[in-house]
Protein backbone atom coordinates (compact mmCIF):
# COMPACT_ATOMS: atom_id res chain seq x y z
CA UNK A 1 0.00 0.00 0.00
CA UNK A 2 1.02 3.48 -1.08
CA UNK A 3 2.94 5.26 2.57
CA UNK A 4 1.15 8.47 1.38
CA UNK A 5 -2.50 6.74 0.79
CA UNK A 6 -2.39 4.40 4.03
CA UNK A 7 -1.74 8.19 5.93
CA UNK A 8 -4.98 9.95 3.99
CA UNK A 9 -7.02 6.66 5.25
CA UNK A 10 -6.05 6.79 8.90
CA UNK A 11 -6.77 10.74 9.06
CA UNK A 12 -9.63 10.74 6.85
CA UNK A 13 -12.19 10.31 10.66
CA UNK A 14 -10.69 13.20 11.59
CA UNK A 15 -11.43 15.46 8.77
CA UNK A 16 -14.84 14.21 8.60
CA UNK A 17 -16.53 15.99 11.65
CA UNK A 18 -20.00 16.29 11.75
CA UNK A 19 -21.21 19.68 12.86
CA UNK A 20 -23.24 20.07 15.98
CA UNK A 21 -26.79 19.72 15.89
CA UNK A 22 -28.73 22.92 15.80
CA UNK A 23 -30.35 22.34 19.48
CA UNK A 24 -26.97 21.23 20.61
CA UNK A 25 -26.04 24.77 19.38
CA UNK A 26 -28.96 26.23 21.27
CA UNK A 27 -28.82 24.48 24.11
CA UNK A 28 -24.90 25.22 24.80
CA UNK A 29 -25.71 29.13 23.72
CA UNK A 30 -28.42 29.30 26.48
CA UNK A 31 -26.04 27.88 28.98
CA UNK A 32 -23.35 30.17 28.05
CA UNK A 33 -26.01 32.97 28.21
CA UNK A 34 -26.94 31.68 31.77
CA UNK A 35 -23.40 32.06 33.21
CA UNK A 36 -23.16 36.03 32.24
CA UNK A 37 -24.30 37.56 35.44
CA UNK A 38 -25.94 40.67 33.98
CA UNK A 39 -29.73 39.93 32.44
CA UNK A 40 -29.86 39.13 28.59
CA UNK A 41 -32.92 39.77 27.10
CA UNK A 42 -33.44 38.90 22.77
CA UNK A 43 -37.12 40.61 21.93
CA UNK A 44 -38.68 41.23 18.79
CA UNK A 45 -39.75 45.05 17.68
CA UNK A 46 -42.97 44.42 19.45
CA UNK A 47 -41.34 43.85 22.55
CA UNK A 48 -42.26 40.13 22.71
CA UNK A 49 -39.79 37.88 24.40
CA UNK A 50 -37.91 35.83 22.74
CA UNK A 51 -35.35 34.68 24.75
CA UNK A 52 -34.36 35.30 28.70
CA UNK A 53 -31.16 34.08 30.01
CA UNK A 54 -31.43 33.05 34.31
CA UNK A 55 -30.66 36.62 35.80
CA UNK A 56 -33.27 38.06 32.97
CA UNK A 57 -36.05 35.84 34.15
CA UNK A 58 -34.65 36.75 37.89
CA UNK A 59 -35.58 39.92 37.08
CA UNK A 60 -38.95 39.52 35.61
CA UNK A 61 -39.83 37.23 38.39
CA UNK A 62 -38.92 39.87 40.83
CA UNK A 63 -41.38 41.88 38.88
CA UNK A 64 -39.94 45.47 40.38
CA UNK A 65 -38.67 47.58 37.09
CA UNK A 66 -39.45 44.72 34.80
CA UNK A 67 -41.97 41.76 34.16
CA UNK A 68 -43.33 39.50 31.64
CA UNK A 69 -47.01 40.18 30.46
CA UNK A 70 -48.47 37.18 28.74
CA UNK A 71 -44.55 37.32 27.09
CA UNK A 72 -44.46 41.03 26.32
CA UNK A 73 -41.60 42.98 27.86
CA UNK A 74 -43.15 45.79 30.26
CA UNK A 75 -42.29 48.22 32.68
CA UNK A 76 -43.54 48.30 36.17
CA UNK A 77 -45.43 51.98 35.21
CA UNK A 78 -46.74 53.79 32.48
CA UNK A 79 -43.35 55.93 32.42
CA UNK A 80 -41.37 53.18 31.86
CA UNK A 81 -43.58 51.97 29.66
CA UNK A 82 -43.33 54.80 27.28
CA UNK A 83 -39.70 54.55 27.44
CA UNK A 84 -39.22 50.87 26.02
CA UNK A 85 -41.50 51.51 23.40
CA UNK A 86 -39.57 54.53 22.54
CA UNK A 87 -36.10 52.44 22.97
CA UNK A 88 -37.63 49.70 20.50
CA UNK A 89 -38.75 52.29 17.66
CA UNK A 90 -35.09 53.88 18.02
CA UNK A 91 -34.39 50.38 17.74
CA UNK A 92 -36.76 49.83 14.37
CA UNK A 93 -34.21 52.21 12.75
CA UNK A 94 -30.47 50.84 13.92
CA UNK A 95 -30.28 53.26 16.69
CA UNK A 96 -28.98 51.65 20.00
CA UNK A 97 -29.88 53.25 23.49
CA UNK A 98 -30.14 53.40 27.17
CA UNK A 99 -33.22 53.69 29.37
CA UNK A 100 -33.75 53.88 33.15
CA UNK A 101 -36.77 52.33 34.82
CA UNK A 102 -37.92 52.93 38.51
CA UNK A 103 -39.01 49.88 40.14
CA UNK A 104 -42.15 49.63 42.34
CA UNK A 105 -41.82 49.64 45.18
CA UNK A 106 -38.88 52.45 45.53
CA UNK A 107 -35.63 50.95 45.45
CA UNK A 108 -32.66 50.34 43.04
CA UNK A 109 -33.17 51.31 39.57
CA UNK A 110 -32.91 49.10 36.53
CA UNK A 111 -30.97 50.25 33.55
CA UNK A 112 -31.72 48.92 30.25
CA UNK A 113 -29.49 48.66 27.01
CA UNK A 114 -31.03 48.38 23.64
CA UNK A 115 -29.03 46.83 20.78
CA UNK A 116 -30.50 46.37 17.16
CA UNK A 117 -29.86 42.97 15.34
CA UNK A 118 -30.75 41.47 12.65
CA UNK A 119 -31.27 37.54 13.19
CA UNK A 120 -31.12 35.40 10.45
CA UNK A 121 -33.46 32.18 10.11
CA UNK A 122 -33.74 30.34 7.09
CA UNK A 123 -33.18 32.65 3.86
CA UNK A 124 -35.12 35.56 6.03
CA UNK A 125 -33.93 38.31 8.06
CA UNK A 126 -35.78 39.12 11.63
CA UNK A 127 -34.94 42.24 12.85
CA UNK A 128 -34.99 41.62 17.12
CA UNK A 129 -33.17 43.82 19.51
CA UNK A 130 -30.69 42.49 22.68
CA UNK A 131 -31.67 44.36 26.03
CA UNK A 132 -29.01 44.25 28.31
CA UNK A 133 -30.08 44.85 32.16
CA UNK A 134 -27.76 46.58 34.66
CA UNK A 135 -26.16 44.27 36.98
CA UNK A 136 -27.87 44.41 40.48
CA UNK A 137 -25.05 44.87 43.43
CA UNK A 138 -23.98 42.54 45.61
CA UNK A 139 -21.74 39.29 44.67
CA UNK A 140 -22.94 35.71 43.56
CA UNK A 141 -22.02 33.37 46.65
CA UNK A 142 -20.21 30.62 44.74
CA UNK A 143 -17.39 33.49 43.76
CA UNK A 144 -17.54 34.63 47.48
CA UNK A 145 -16.69 30.95 48.74
CA UNK A 146 -13.72 30.51 46.53
CA UNK A 147 -12.63 33.94 47.06
CA UNK A 148 -12.73 32.97 50.72
CA UNK A 149 -11.18 29.60 49.92
CA UNK A 150 -8.10 31.03 48.64
CA UNK A 151 -7.74 33.71 50.80
CA UNK A 152 -7.61 31.12 54.09
CA UNK A 153 -11.52 33.13 55.68
CA UNK A 154 -12.87 32.08 58.59
CA UNK A 155 -16.34 31.13 57.93
CA UNK A 156 -17.34 34.21 60.02
CA UNK A 157 -15.22 36.33 58.11
CA UNK A 158 -16.43 35.11 54.47
CA UNK A 159 -20.16 36.34 56.10
CA UNK A 160 -19.07 39.74 57.61
CA UNK A 161 -17.43 39.85 53.78
CA UNK A 162 -21.08 39.00 52.25
CA UNK A 163 -22.65 42.03 55.01
CA UNK A 164 -20.10 44.66 53.24
CA UNK A 165 -20.46 43.54 49.89
CA UNK A 166 -24.18 43.92 50.23
CA UNK A 167 -23.92 47.26 51.17
CA UNK A 168 -24.30 46.66 55.40
CA UNK A 169 -22.12 49.32 57.31
CA UNK A 170 -20.22 47.69 60.38
CA UNK A 171 -23.10 48.83 62.51
CA UNK A 172 -25.80 47.61 60.86
CA UNK A 173 -23.95 43.93 60.92
CA UNK A 174 -23.24 44.06 64.47
CA UNK A 175 -26.75 44.90 64.98
CA UNK A 176 -28.13 41.78 62.67
CA UNK A 177 -25.72 39.36 64.35
CA UNK A 178 -26.63 40.42 67.50
CA UNK A 179 -22.61 41.10 68.20
CA UNK A 180 -20.58 43.64 69.52
CA UNK A 181 -19.33 46.35 67.14
CA UNK A 182 -15.50 45.70 68.35
CA UNK A 183 -16.06 42.08 67.13
CA UNK A 184 -17.25 43.31 63.65
CA UNK A 185 -14.30 45.41 63.14
CA UNK A 186 -11.85 42.54 64.80
CA UNK A 187 -13.29 40.38 61.63
CA UNK A 188 -13.12 43.31 59.08
CA UNK A 189 -9.22 44.02 60.49
CA UNK A 190 -8.29 40.10 59.80
CA UNK A 191 -10.25 40.54 55.84
CA UNK A 192 -7.80 43.30 55.61
CA UNK A 193 -4.78 41.95 56.78
CA UNK A 194 -5.50 38.66 55.17
CA UNK A 195 -6.50 39.83 51.63
CA UNK A 196 -4.04 42.83 51.99
CA UNK A 197 -6.28 45.49 51.00
CA UNK A 198 -6.16 48.51 53.14
CA UNK A 199 -9.70 49.31 53.05
CA UNK A 200 -12.87 48.06 52.47
CA UNK A 201 -14.20 49.78 49.72
CA UNK A 202 -10.69 48.53 48.01
CA UNK A 203 -12.21 44.64 48.92
CA UNK A 204 -15.36 45.13 47.88
CA UNK A 205 -14.34 46.62 44.49
CA UNK A 206 -12.26 43.88 44.13
CA UNK A 207 -15.06 40.98 44.87
CA UNK A 208 -17.54 43.00 42.44
CA UNK A 209 -14.59 42.74 39.79
CA UNK A 210 -14.23 38.98 39.65
CA UNK A 211 -16.33 36.89 37.21
CA UNK A 212 -19.39 36.16 38.96
CA UNK A 213 -19.70 32.70 39.18
CA UNK A 214 -23.00 30.87 39.51
CA UNK A 215 -24.17 27.77 40.96
CA UNK A 216 -25.19 24.78 38.78
CA UNK A 217 -27.64 23.94 41.65
CA UNK A 218 -29.49 27.29 40.76
CA UNK A 219 -29.43 26.63 37.37
CA UNK A 220 -31.09 23.38 37.84
CA UNK A 221 -33.95 25.33 39.83
CA UNK A 222 -34.84 27.17 36.79
CA UNK A 223 -38.02 29.12 36.52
Amino acid sequence: MNPQTDLDIHQAPRQIAAAPPDALQAAMLARVLDEIDHGLLLVDLTGRILHANHPARRELAAARALRSVEGMLCAGGARGQSKIRCALKDAEHDCRSIVELEPEPAGEALSLAFIPLAVLHGCASIDTVLIMCSRRSGCETLTMQMFARAKRLTPAEQDILSQLCAGRRAEEIACLHGVCLSTVRTHIKNLRQKTGRSSVRELVRELSRMPQIVSALRLVRQD
